[in-house]
Parts: structure tokens; sequence; C-alpha cells
């Protein structure tokens, strides 16, 4: 019987080595190949204008490109900021002040434009070989076309120049000048002839424009009481109650209102693409506040809003290329740029008290 069993087990064995022999084993799964995709290929520039901190005791007029900052001033002087840039050719044109000077800076290297105790320069706007400057200078609003000043008023009120825009031949510049009562009145010139935009009983202004075939778009703000002796967005912490304003555009002199003056309002740019128009800018109620960007009217929130009075929340410079619309603003004391309005999409450029002023976009 133990014989049996011995060699029925060996004859099992056998059978199942014989098997195994005969068996293909499954093969290792192929891997495919590590694929790393190649770095997207950059083709535009994002060029912002304002200022930064730096960990220096006064601010830094500041230019970012594609998020990289590089100071235009060396902090010593007691303001320095970068309000506007326009990109031509190879060339970058940056407009600003630092202390008391005016600047145009290309490339980095400044020109002073003005020295005097009432002066500023706001935008840089560059035709062709021209390059154009506005702002003020001994209080009035001045145009500067290739470092040579001319006046848009005569005086004696205060006036300034925010913005300037030249299209074919035309030079279109954007701001206020005082009237008798101490009223800002909301102005616009173009080669140097006036139009006022308000009637002068309350205070207003405006601060962007655009010109689109025959269109002429500005954008600005008025204030909704006409006792108000601030212009809304200028008045001092301390003011009380805090002076409700209205955004809007003129569209060849005709006003469309963007808010409806229960807070604190302001339109700070105004950038035509075909038929759509876009307006960047704020709105406050006291204590929090909001970066707006308004499309064809409809408003939409860049940020949620903030709290407390150190700065204010705001959309400061709007520009649409190849249809991705870009916004150069503020979330409190946070400078950064949003991208087709979508808030974890933007770009921190400085923070504790860094200010975004303007964006331009070049293709490369």
């Amino acid at each position: 019987m133990k014989n049996l069993k011995v060699i029925f087990s060996i004859g099992l064995l056998a059978l199942l080595i014989s098997c195994s022999k005969k068996s293909n084993p499954t093969p290792d799964p192929v891997k495919p190949p590590i694929v790393v995709p190649p770095d997207p290929v950059r083709t535009r520039d994002v060029y912002v204008a304002g200022w930064d901190y730096s960990n220096k005791m006064y601010s830094v007029a500041t230019l970012w490109k594609n998020g990289t900052a590089t100071a235009l001033t060396d902090g010593t002087a007691d303001r320095a900021e970068a309000y506007s840039v326009y990109v031509s050719g190879t060339d970058v044109y940056v407009a600003g002040i630092d202390g008391g000077k005016c600047v145009i800076w290309k490339n980095g290297a400044p020109t002073v434009l003005a020295t005097d105790l009432y002066s500023s320069v706001y935008s840089v706007f560059v035709n062709g070989t021209d390059v154009y400057v506005s702002g003020f200078s001994h209080g009035l609003a001045t145009i500067w076309k290739n470092g040579v000043a001319v006046r848009l008023t005569s005086g004696p009120e205060f006036s300034r120049a925010y913005a300037i825009y030249v299209n074919g031949g035309d030079v279109y510049a954007a701001g206020y000048e005082y009237n008798k009562e101490q009223k800002c009145v909301a102005m616009m010139w173009k080669n140097g002839i006036a139009t006022q935009l308000s009637d002068g009983t309350r205070q207003a202004t405006a601060k962007s424009i655009a010109v689109s075939g025959n269109d002429v778009y500005v954008a600005g703000t008025e204030n909704v009481d006409p006792a108000d002796r601030d212009l809304a967005g200028n008045e001092s912490s301390s003011v009380i109650p805090l002076p409700r304003s209205i955004a809007r555009i003129w569209k060849n002199g005709v006003i469309a209102n963007l808010t409806t003056g229960d807070k604190q309002a302001v339109a700070n740019s105004v950038f035509v693409n075909g038929a759509d128009v876009f307006v960047a800018g704020y709105e406050y109620d006291g204590s929090t506040s909001r970066a707006i960007l308004w499309k064809n009217m409809k408003p939409a929130g860049l940020n949620a809003p903030t709290e407390g009075g150190v700065r204010k929340s705001s959309a400061n410079s709007v520009f649409v290329h190849n249809g991705d619309v870009y916004v150069a603003g503020n979330s409190g004391v946070t400078a950064r740029t949003w991208v087709n309005i979508i808030d974890p999409g933007s770009l921190v450029l400085g923070k504790g008290g860094a200010v975004a002023n303007a964006v331009f976009v070049k293709q490369l």
C-alpha cells in the first residue's frame, strides 16, 4: 500500500512539472513611456505699472513684466509711483513720479518732464515716433509731446489731465477742471479744445478715454450730493458721511450710468474691443470694498469684499488682447492682475502696500 502511495505521488509531481513546462507565463504589461509636456510657448508679455515698498521706507516706482518686478527708483524719494505703461516695438514707456519730479521712463532710463510743486503725470501713449504724456504742471492740465509741454487750460482754476489717447491725427485727453464754485467739472479735450462733460453742480471727474471708430468713450465719476466738498475717492478717512457717487461712461458726450449712487462707485479705466466696452473700477460702502469690472454695463466682482480703510480694493486698469481680458488693481493692500475675471487665476504682484495702476499686453 505504501508503494502505491509513493508511485501515485511521483506520478502527480511529474504531471505538474510537465504542465508547468508547457504553459506560457503571462508577460509583464508594457509601461508606456513617460511623456514630459513641453513648456508652454509664451505668446505675449504682460506689463503692469505701479509701486511697491520692497522692504524700503518709501514707495518704489515699479514695473512688472510677466510678474517679475523691476524697480524704476531707488526708494530714497518720499513718493515714487508709476501710473501708466505703454509698449511700442521693443521700447517700454512708463509715466510716473519720483519724489518731486514728473518722469517718463524709456526702457528704465528716466527723463524729467517737470519739477514744479503742483505737477504730476498720469498717462502715456505712443503714436508712431511721438510720445504723449498727460498730467498737470503749475496746477494746470498739460500734455507733453516728445517732452514739450502744452497747457490745456489757461487757469486760474486748478485742472488735471488723467488720461490721453491718440487716434490718427487727433489727440484726446480726459480729466477735470475746477469751476469758480470749487466744483470739479469732468472734462474732455480734443486737440486742445475743451468739452464739459458734467454740469458743474456736483463734484465730477473723467479718469480714462478710448476711441473706437467715430465713437469716443470716457469713464469717470460724479458725486450724488451737490453739497459734497470732496470728490468721491479723494476724501480723507475722517470725512463723514462717505461721499456717494455714480460710476459712469460718456459715449460721445451721452451719459450711461454703471451704478445707482447708493454707494461710492468709481470708474477708473475704459477699454473698447470691437462691440464690447469694458470699464474697471470699484464700489465702497464705507466698510467693505470690491474691485469691479463692467462689460457692456454688466458688473462682475473680481474679489471678495475686503474690510477696512487702509486701502480700498479697486480695479484700476483694463486691457483686452486676443479675446483675453486683463485687469490690474488691488485686493486691499495686495496688488494683483486678473485674467478673464477669474480670481483664483489672478497673479499676486506685491503684498503689504503694493499698488498695480496700469496694465498693457504686447503680442510677441
